[in-house]
């Protein structure tokens, strides 16, 4: 399924290949010694305010910024230190990923920080890039979870455990993060492209580092590298959200300012790649996958003023359908998916052309053609139309950003290390002024072949080095930068049931649709709307081909759009669409502004009424599908899907075409092939209509909204479309089994356990249960799954368990999946089970369930603060005939459970005996 989504993503652009890790469990040992604390805490100096985001400074150098929105519901903590694997020296790679994943074992103060997170409510991560590594943490807003979070953050920056025993465990979970990255084969192919592109400066290695680093580095490295970098004057703290100023900044200064920085200076490196010598090649052979071209350039560090006009290059050669790569090498079906994008970090970097070529294409043949597009041989020239295009993306994208503090404090903490945080901004500003002579510009002074790594070293008659310019001062640099534009203020809406029903318009329009609407004054007047389409019988649709293609062949335009006439109409009003489709309906998302959704609407009417649906893409799409399924073969989620399907198919007493039947990589493949688009057009033909639909909006409301929605879609009839039958799944037990299959040449492997349960979200045991399977392996690091098989064995990077209950049927599931280590595979197994018998026996603790049920309950409150989200719960209520009350009665259902219902509930419906359980991995005979 694909989403129509336009907007300027700079995250990808200025923060890719970040290494996540999130919070273990530690034990009590000793802390590292750092310097003695100041005698009293100090008050932060305020330093400069641009755009909403106040700047203060503390004596110990630490820089604080503070984005405070009183509209917010949430509060966001970021503290980003400069430090990341460009700081490491030979023998320590790695070294600052794997010292994020110890700064949540604990300090002598904090002993237990998942623990004591999931005890507030407080989702929370850390992350690791070559020039950084942050920690966040968000959560509902709270004064006191606010100064427990600054507190702690203040703790563990000087305090941290960083011993051997958790180093024992704590590595060989990091090397299962390794080991799954290494399963990926476009994240291996552009960490060996990005080893060959730098021969010296620590770019060209991976943040993760290598696997004998990882395995074999000292504890007295890491702890000393941890005292030379984490210190209050390395350090910047990002506060967004709902929070009251001064007392944070009173929080701040107590916890933090008491803080002594070093004498010693912080270390910086002072590696300069030299000029590349000419071109660089290599190749990697692995199982599985799709054949992928990926060619870096170096270019200047992010600071540079060529920056802007690299972004720009980018986008005007990648976006669809205009971009140059797309129109020649994947609209052609050359290729399935081709682009350019990426900058320098702190120092010069690299930006990336690609191409994802179909199994049997031409390799010679697209990679010269990719080569000669990216580096402007005989290639078309770039026109003024396509650059006020990509203008107009990046001034909605600057808006949106300004829309979102938390989303943007962690934007800005990506450009932290390049020295200033108002870099991002000034990106966002100059991106609008590039001409089309600076893209020229930039393309023949960094896409040349001497500059360029492909995959094979080829020697060349003369050495040519494309010399990498120099970044100018910082202060030079921003000079001219006016601040971001301003957006409208929203409101603070408590997120809980009785508050939102309070809002809450529902009506049924003359023709027959639903609409149920939530008033919201949002900041930047954001709405959001789903329209939801339902028709026929299930088994009578699932017969008919092509049901799924007909949603995002709705992006290639209408009768009177064009695709790009389409993405320009959309992008001037500010808005984004997304159309999925399926056998028994489609489901449509809308999001705009308050005075642009109804001419937004109106487009969506000539999409969904009048699509063009065109050869050409609907060959490119079953192209892409094919190609997909293809590449999938050696995955090792599919390999063990294909070795359970036929016991899940017996069980069942299913054949193929019937819609229970689990269809194999074969099946998939010819069922695509036999996919007409005649059948497409059909099955709209027959089907799609607004004979039954329902809209639900959330957000800042426009006038006249029901009256324009009957205007456009009341008339949208199909008297003789079938009518929709809901199908309503029934339990059908599956009986035990296990199953291995190999998946060769792959370092990670993977299990599953799954039972299906009689059950649904109304069963008397629902609440019960689900809180029972959240300690055994829901939430964060502190389930039972996660203390003993992550934290206490260290044999899996993740672990969890989920609980299926849906509101139809009786159709439920207990599932549980881990990666680990290929030799690891029984232990795995035999601790699963363990566990699962030890929670049978003994049961849960009071403890434990108080800490599930405040975890739930807040992350249900947190999930009705997004407006989209809550589009999308208006929906399912409307559909389940239900109101807010009902959520309510969810909500108290979870809260009243008891120790003794949870146990009950889940001795009453688990049984460890009763798991498929099924592994695949590269398993070696013993």
């Amino acid at each position: 399924m694909k989403r129509l989504r336009i907007g300027l993503a700079l995250a990808w652009v200025l923060t890719g290949g970040l290494a996540m890790a999130q919070a273990p469990a530690p034990k009590a040992q000793r802390a590292v010694a750092r310097p003695a604390a100041a005698a009293v805490a100090a008050t932060p100096v305020a330093v400069r305010e641009l755009g909403g985001i106040e700047e203060y400074r503390l004596p110990n150098g630490l820089q604080i910024l503070l984005f405070p929105d009183a509209t917010q519901t949430t509060t966001t903590v970021n503290i980003t230190y400069r430090v990341g694997s460009r700081h490491e020296a030979p023998g320590e790679y790695g070294m600052a990923h794997l010292l994020e994943h110890m700064l949540f074992k604990g300090t002598p103060q904090h002993t237990d920080i998942p623990g004591a997170m999931a005890q507030r409510g407080v989702r929370f991560n850390g992350t690791t890039t070559v020039d950084r590594t942050n920690y966040f943490a968000s959560f509902n807003a709270n004064a006191d979870t606010l100064a427990f979070v600054l507190g702690l953050e203040a703790d563990r920056m000087v305090n941290s455990r960083v011993a051997k025993a958790d180093l024992d465990t704590e590595m060989t979970v990091v090397r299962n993060e390794f080991e799954r990255g290494e399963n990926q084969p476009f994240a291996v192919l552009a960490q060996r492209v990005n080893a060959a592109a730098f021969a010296w400066h620590p770019y060209g290695h991976a943040t993760i580092g290598p696997k004998s680093d990882i395995e074999n580095v000292p504890i007295e490295k890491l702890q000393a590298f941890y005292k030379r970098f984490y210190r209050p004057d390395n350090a910047t703290l990002l506060i967004a959200g709902a929070f009251d100023k001064a007392a944070t900044l009173a929080l701040v200064g107590q916890h933090f300012g008491a803080l002594a920085s070093p004498r010693d200076a912080i270390p910086q490196p002072y590696t300069v790649e030299p000029a590349q010598d000419g071109e660089r090649t290599v190749v990697v052979r692995r199982l599985g996958g799709q054949p992928i071209l990926l060619a870096n350039y170096h270019v200047p560090a992010v600071t540079h003023p060529d920056t802007p006009a690299l972004i720009v290059y980018g986008l005007m050669m990648s976006l669809q359908p205009s971009g140059l790569l797309y129109r020649e090498l994947v609209e052609p079906k050359l290729a399935v998916a081709a682009g350019i994008g990426g900058v320098g970090g702190v120092d010069p970097g690299t930006v990336s052309a690609y191409a994802a070529l179909p199994p049997g294409g031409d390799l010679n043949r697209i990679e010269a053609l990719l080569l000669d597009l990216a580096e402007g041989r005989g290639a078309q020239p770039l026109e003024e139309s396509e650059l006020a295009r990509v203008r107009d993306i990046a001034v909605n994208s600057y808006r949106q950003q300004m829309k979102n503090p938390e989303a943007l404090i962690q934007q800005i903490s990506g450009l932290i290390a390049a020295g200033d945080w108002r870099l991002l901004f000034q990106l966002m500003e100059d991106i609008p002024k590039v001409t089309l002579a600076d893209v020229e510009r930039v393309r023949r002074a960094y896409f040349r072949p001497a500059n360029r790594t492909l995959g094979r070293y080829l020697p060349a008659d003369a050495v040519e080095r494309v010399e990498i310019p120099a970044a100018p001062p910082l202060e030079q640099r921003l000079a001219e930068l006016k601040g971001p534009p301003t957006v409208e203020a929203g409101e603070p809406l408590e997120p809980v049931p009785a508050v939102l029903e309070s809002r809450m318009a529902r009506q049924t329009l003359p023709s027959g649709i639903g609409l149920h609407t939530l008033r919201k004054q949002t900041r930047g007047n954001s709405v959001a709307l789903m329209l939801s389409l339902r028709w026929g019988e299930r088994d009578t649709t699932f017969a008919r081909k092509g049901t799924g293609l007909i949603g995002p062949l709705m992006n290639e335009g209408s009768a009177s759009y064009s695709k790009q006439q389409l993405q320009d109409a959309l992008i001037k009003l500010r808005a984004s669409l997304n159309v999925s489709s399926h056998d028994q309906g489609a489901t449509v998302f809308l999001n705009a502004e308050r005075d642009t959704l109804l001419p937004a609407l109106r487009i969506l009417a000539d999409v969904l009424r009048q699509p063009l649906l065109p050869q050409d893409a609907f060959d490119r799409e079953i192209k892409a599908g094919l190609a997909g399924i293809e590449a999938s073969r050696q995955e090792p989620a599919v390999l063990r899907q294909e070795a359970t399907r036929g016991h899940y198919n017996q069980a069942r007493g299913v054949r193929l075409g019937q819609p229970d039947y689990v269809m194999g990589v074969d099946e998939r493949i010819a069922n695509l092939k036999a996919t007409t688009l005649a059948d497409v057009q059909r099955f709209y033909a027959d089907y799609w209509s607004a004979n039954e639909a329902q809209v639900s909006v959330a957000g800042a409301l426009p006038d006249g909204l029901a009256a324009e929605i009957e205007l456009l879609f009341g008339d949208w009839k199909k008297p003789a479309a079938p009518r929709f039958v809901r199908h309503i799944p029934q339990h059908v037990a599956v009986p035990p089994a296990r199953f291995d299959a190999i998946a060769r040449d792959k370092a990670n492997a993977i299990v599953r356990l799954h039972e299906t349960l009689p059950l649904n979200s109304e069963d008397p045991d629902a609440a019960a249960l689900e809180l029972a399977v959240h300690i055994f392996g829901g939430g964060g690091l502190e389930s039972r799954l996660s203390e003993r098989v992550r934290q206490k064995e260290g044999l899996t990077y993740g672990i969890s368990a989920s609980l299926n209950a849906s509101f139809w049927g009786n159709d439920g599931g207990l599932a549980i999946q881990a990666s680990y280590a290929p030799d690891k595979r029984e232990r795995v197994i035999a601790v699963i089970q363990q566990e699962l018998e030890r929670m049978s026996a003994e049961g849960i603790t009071a403890a434990e369930l108080a800490r599930a049920r405040r975890d739930l309950l807040e992350s249900r409150k947190q999930s009705r603060v997004d407006i989209v989200a809550l589009a999308a719960a208006l929906g399912g209520l409307a559909e389940r005939a239900q109101t807010w009350a009902a959520v309510q009665k969810d909500d108290d259902a979870l809260a009243a459970v008891t120790v003794e219902q949870a146990n009950a509930a889940w001795r009453r419906h688990v049984r460890p005996d009763r798991f498929v359980i099924s592994t695949a991995g590269d398993f070696k005979a013993p």
